[in-house]
């Protein structure tokens, strides 16, 4: 009725009135959605239930978007972050040597810098021994090398040798030995030095040698 009497000419005033209404009817429906929401909400409760959720319930109108929905099950797995830990690229590793329970409780790996694998150097250095007593030590065949007796002082060590320096013979038992042995466990070549890894025992029960074996005198003290 309001367009058909505007349609028709009506004077200034009337539009003017008509505009003013119109306005005031256009502010009034477009608040009209909060004016009603509390009956809203009473009629369609809102929940915090998920999504998929809501649209399986019978009291609630989808829309279009909704209605294409399906409920899914959704499976997560906690994925915990790792640390990143720096990696020592060297040849000059750090290895668990010392785990073997079935050792003597004198072992103790040792790990020390040296420019040469000869026998006497290494002996002295890992077992703190004298060079001058290492040199009468091997002068009385009490040096050996994976049970051979050293030839030469100077000899080379290589990576996996036993040396020993006889002490003495066991005064319980006569086909025993005590010495002192040094395990070479890790040999790594540095640029001014050698890196050297080893197990040392300074008070070690051993066997005699089955080849060649050591004739001391069991009465004889620890040189």
């Amino acid at each position: 009725v309001i367009l058909y009497f505007y349609n028709y000419n009506l004077n200034q005033s009337s539009k003017t009135l008509f505009t003013l209404f119109s306005k005031t009817m256009n502010s009034f429906w477009r608040r009209i959605p909060h004016t009603i929401y509390p009956i809203l909400v009473l009629r369609f409760p809102i929940t915090t239930k998920p999504m998929h959720t809501l649209v399986s319930r019978d009291n609630v109108k989808t829309t279009s978007v909704l209605a294409g929905l399906q409920q899914k099950n959704i499976f997560y797995n906690p994925i915990r972050s790792k640390s990143k830990k720096a990696k020592h690229d060297s040849d000059d590793e750090d290895e668990n040597y010392n785990e073997d329970s079935s050792l003597s409780r004198d072992s103790k790996v040792v790990k020390f810098n040296t420019t040469s694998l000869r026998t006497d150097l290494i002996l002295k250095t890992a077992l703190g021994i004298a060079r001058n007593k290492i040199e009468q030590q091997f002068y009385e065949s009490k040096i050996r090398v994976n049970g051979n007796k050293v030839l030469k002082k100077s000899a080379t060590v290589r990576l996996g040798d036993e040396i020993d320096v006889i002490k003495m013979v066991s005064p319980k038992n006569a086909d025993h030995l005590y010495v002192s042995r040094v395990e070479i466990l890790n040999i790594a070549a540095q640029e001014e030095s050698i890196t050297i890894t080893a197990r040392r025992f300074k008070n070690l029960l051993i066997e005699n040698y089955a080849k060649d074996p050591y004739k001391g005198n069991p009465n004889a003290g620890s040189s």
